[in-house]
């Protein structure tokens, strides 16, 4: 077997070793490293820099093709030297030769493969070169080594990760091979089912990308991870998973395993977020701190052939039990089983976000296939994944503690302060509480590098400092502003806010699609699928950047007579008529309660109008019905005390009035009589405020139609999703009102998907 294999991969997974720290998460080392090497290979010819080199060792029936660039390669007096250079933030005079024993084994690599293609050398002289951020300060440590001396390193270097990379080449075989012979688990597919698989199979075969709209009870986490399976080709080939909440992900984990029960032998890694998966009280990955990042590098290894020997399936609780098992940080641990997995399932943001996504994946175009399910909720969190924020506030704080402390400190933090008391003072002047502008300074940002710079080069001189927390935070609120700053266009705007005494300044994303369909670039092929992705050409605007795509829209596999829907125009929701329709609206909704004794939803366009309506609504029934809301705030045990109070055989009715768009009105199955309708009260418009009105002054500028992509697609969304909670399996029956004289206007009627043609109109 021919290996090609990257040298600094195999001397990277043999030899690392050590402790999780603030060097290996620093957000700028890779950028600081570039600048210190560059730095120092200034100093030397440009042909004795970045030097290809490339070598081939037999093992067995094995043969390794090693391939690398060696920083420096230089002859000085006869005599060859390989030199590599390693930036730090340690004391230079602290360093212990063969401390990073990945240092001087991609040398020593660097240096056999040199000596086998010049037999005439004799001996190689390996010089690691330790360099400050700056590449100002170094320090070299020198070794010579003859070939006959490096034969045995590298001999042991191949073994240890032959041995490994054997297990994984098994493992993917297996992979492709068992997808081969796999059939769908559950036998015959669903109504219209096998028209999904096939639409997804043939995109994924042909390269393409895919839009489309399967309502609820089609199969759609099966339909696309069947034929997903089905077209894998290659050997390092994944399936990405992603999606936006919790519960989608546990779904796509139960439809893997039923898979893995079924035939398929593959490797599945569920990633969390560091922030639920910690085993600490307090997330911070510190090894003065953490016993799990103290010599995280020292065990990782077995930790991994641990796992993926003995399971198929490493989701939350089997890294959690694992993680304890080896003493190693489950996230990292996780993301490191990600690298050797088949199908990953995580949050979008792991392909997406500028500041998070799996570079190791997504940094260069792969055979990789991504499932984007509920990809109508892509838009708002891609927004959110290209905007950034600084508070005044904290940099004012910082100030006022460093004050004396640390003169290059101090004079960054004076400076960006002034400069945003400088914007403060514009706001006030003109009477605003916000503005927008297009454009962003330059002057700011280099202030904020400035700033970044120095917080980061406090914290690796004072480590324990008593202000660590502060700094951290605004060290990566520093940072995430710049990586965003980078991306800055004409699809950005600079939003100023006035908060008390506060400023805050943001760079604020309106349309993130150019940045998402770049990412799927990187993939074989994206399917986008959720059950209310409509209309599909909004969504090929604002997800895919108006590139061509398929196009697939499926009906609804039950049949309307499930579903009693009607529409009641006769009473206006718009914020001027709420209170002389207020009445009315809580006689409607009794109305529609009493008519079965069940479970029923009653969803509002905010808090402001629930609440309004609660009270009401409460006074009229008495004691007749049970009435609960929603909360401004619920955390998951508050919301599933909430739904536990569907029960299929309640004694009264109850009459659960929530936020549309919320946490209710998608994402939930209360399947059969636990919940036997929803009364929907608006058509969902999002709300009006200074950023909304942006989106629709640029979707308007740029698509002339801003107040559809910005209001009304939104908002009927939204409507859609919670209209889906009623029917969830071909047996349940229920009903929907609609209430909101807009419904009747030719624009909404248009967006009517088919399964809704059979409403009844009341006024």
């Amino acid at each position: 077997m021919i290996i090609k294999k990257g040298i600094k991969d195999i001397v990277s997974y043999v030899y690392q070793q050590g402790d999780l720290n603030l060097e290996y998460f620093s957000a700028n080392r890779a950028q600081y490293g570039t600048k210190a090497h560059q730095a120092i290979q200034e100093r030397y010819l440009e042909e004795e820099c970045e030097v290809y080199v490339e070598g081939r060792y037999a093992i067995g029936e094995h043969e390794f093709h090693l391939n690398g660039r060696v920083d420096l390669l230089l002859e000085r007096e006869g005599q060859w030297i390989v030199g590599e250079i390693k930036s730090t933030t340690r004391p230079l005079d602290a360093i212990i030769p063969g401390d990073r024993p990945t240092h001087l084994a991609q040398a020593k690599v660097y240096a056999y493969l040199l000596l086998c293609e010049h037999p005439e050398w004799e001996q190689v002289l390996v010089r690691l070169i330790y360099c400050d951020l700056e590449g100002v300060q170094t320090r070299q440590i020198d070794e010579m080594y003859t070939k006959e001396e490096l034969e045995p390193f590298m001999e042991q270097t191949l073994q240890i990760y032959l041995k490994w990379y054997l297990i994984l080449v098994r493992s993917m075989t297996l992979k492709l091979k068992s997808a081969k012979s796999f059939t769908f688990p559950f036998g015959d597919f669903r109504s219209y089912q096998r028209e999904l698989s096939a639409s997804v199979y043939h995109c994924i075969k042909e390269r393409k990308q895919l839009l489309l709209r399967a309502p609820t009870g089609i199969g759609k986490t099966m339909g696309t991870i069947f034929p997903s399976i089905k077209a894998l080709s290659d050997q390092e080939q994944k399936i990405f998973y992603l999606t936006a909440k919790t519960i989608g992900r546990q779904v796509a984990e139960k439809a893997f395993d039923v898979c893995l029960a079924t035939g398929w032998v593959a490797k599945v890694t569920t990633i969390t977020a560091k922030e639920k998966i910690c085993l600490m009280e307090e997330v911070k990955c510190d090894p003065t701190y953490c016993p799990y990042a103290k010599g995280y590098f020292d065990r990782i290894n077995e930790a991994v052939k641990d796992l993926f020997e003995t399971e198929q399936l490493f989701n939350r609780d089997r890294l959690v039990a694992y993680a304890k098992k080896h003493q190693v940080c489950p996230f990292e641990y996780s993301l490191a089983m990600a690298s050797i997995s088949d199908a990953i399932i995580g949050d979008y943001n792991y392909m997406f976000d500028p500041r998070a996504y799996l570079r190791r994946f997504f940094d260069e175009p792969s055979p990789h296939i991504a499932l984007i399910d509920e990809a109508h909720n892509l838009y708002d969190r891609a927004c959110e994944m290209y905007s950034a924020s600084l508070t005044k506030g904290k940099v004012q704080e910082l100030k006022r503690l460093f004050k004396g402390k640390s003169k290059s400190l101090n004079k960054a933090l004076n400076a960006l302060n002034l400069k945003l008391l400088e914007y403060r003072q514009e706001l006030e002047e003109d009477k605003k509480q916000e503005i927008f502008k297009e454009e962003v300074e330059s002057s700011f940002l280099t202030k904020v590098m400035a700033l970044l710079e120095g917080v980061e080069k406090y914290l690796y001189a004072h480590p324990t400092t008593e202000y660590k927390p502060q700094l951290m935070d605004l060290y990566f609120e520093c940072h995430q502003f710049l990586r965003i700053s980078d991306f800055y266009n004409e699809c950005f705007r600079v939003r100023y806010e006035r908060m008390g005494i506060d400023l805050k300044i943001s760079l604020i994303c309106l349309n993130p699609s150019l940045y998402l369909y770049d990412r799927m670039q990187h993939v074989r092929s994206a399917i986008l699928f959720s059950a209310t992705l409509h209309p599909l050409s909004y969504y090929q605007t604002v997800l895919l950047h108006d590139e061509a795509c398929e196009h697939i829209f499926l009906p609804s596999p039950f049949g309307r007579e499930n579903l009693d829907l009607y529409v009641h125009y006769g009473i206006s929701t718009k914020y001027k008529q709420r209170e002389a329709s207020l009445s009315k609206l809580v006689f409607t909704i009794f109305q529609v309660t009493r008519q079965r004794k069940g479970n029923y939803f009653i969803f509002f366009p905010s808090y402001q109008y629930l609440e309004q309506v609660f009270e009401g609504y409460k006074s009229l029934v008495g004691e007749e019905q049970v009435v609960i809301a929603q909360e401004r705030e619920m955390d998951e045990h508050d919301r599933e005390v909430f739904l536990a109070q569907f029960e299929a055989q309640s004694e009264k009715t109850l009459v659960a009035f929530a936020v549309l768009g919320g946490i209710f009105s998608e994402g939930i199955d209360l399947i059969g009589d636990r919940l036997i309708g929803s009364v929907i009260v608006g058509v969902g418009l999002p709300q009006l405020n200074p950023l909304t009105e942006q989106r629709r002054l640029y979707f308007e500028e740029t698509f002339q139609k801003g107040y559809l992509y910005a209001y009304l697609y939104p908002g009927f969304n939204k409507v859609m999703q919670a209209v889906g909670r009623v029917i969830r399996s071909d047996t349940d029956r229920g009903i929907v009102v609609l209430i909101d004289e807009r419904y009747v206007e030719p624009t909404y009627l248009s967006l009517f998907p088919y399964e809704w043609q059979h409403a009844k109109f009341l006024k």
